[in-house]
């Protein structure tokens, strides 16, 4: 496991502002990383006590995996990760209502399997004080790059 990641967020997630919720990776794998945050205010989530519904669980999840993806990119092609879909989350279980300003989570993506066309599933996990709060089976696609993105945009658009 690599204690210390080479790149930032800015560097390898497109959020951005108060859409970004991770506040840093901790560490990472070939096949897994941990990333931290700090539940605050204001962000695009926030409820209007300031925190954050159980239900943006998986968002935070796959700010992860898109974290993960972002220093695979970065290691093996120089740049960052074309923009990722989530395709679906499976099996969601979180054990409270919501996430509370100043918490402090730690979330866990564990990628179980992945093809040639760019799809994949992770195993996820949220903890907080050492207890395991939320887990989550999330299927990602990551297409070779954005022209899919683009192409979609422009028939819908």
């Amino acid at each position: 496991m690599i204690a210390t990641p080479e790149y930032d967020l800015a560097t390898l997630l497109p959020h951005r502002n108060d859409a970004l919720l991770l506040d840093a990776v901790t560490a990472v794998d070939a096949r897994h990383l941990q990333a931290r945050l700090e539940v605050r205010t204001g962000t695009a989530f926030s409820d209007a006590q300031g925190s954050l519904p159980a239900w943006v669980g998986p968002e935070i999840m796959a700010q992860a995996i898109a974290a993960f993806s972002g220093q695979r990119s970065m290691r093996e092609c120089g740049r960052p990760a074309a923009i990722g879909l989530l395709l679906g989350i499976r099996s969601y279980a979180c054990t409270v209502a919501d996430f509370r300003p100043g918490e402090a989570l730690l979330v866990d993506v564990w990628e179980s399997s992945e093809d040639e066309e760019g799809r994949a599933v992770f195993d996820a996990t949220m903890t907080r004080d050492g207890a395991t709060v939320a887990s989550a089976t999330l299927t990602v696609f990551q297409p070779p790059d954005d022209s899919f993105v683009h192409g979609e945009r422009c028939r819908n658009g």
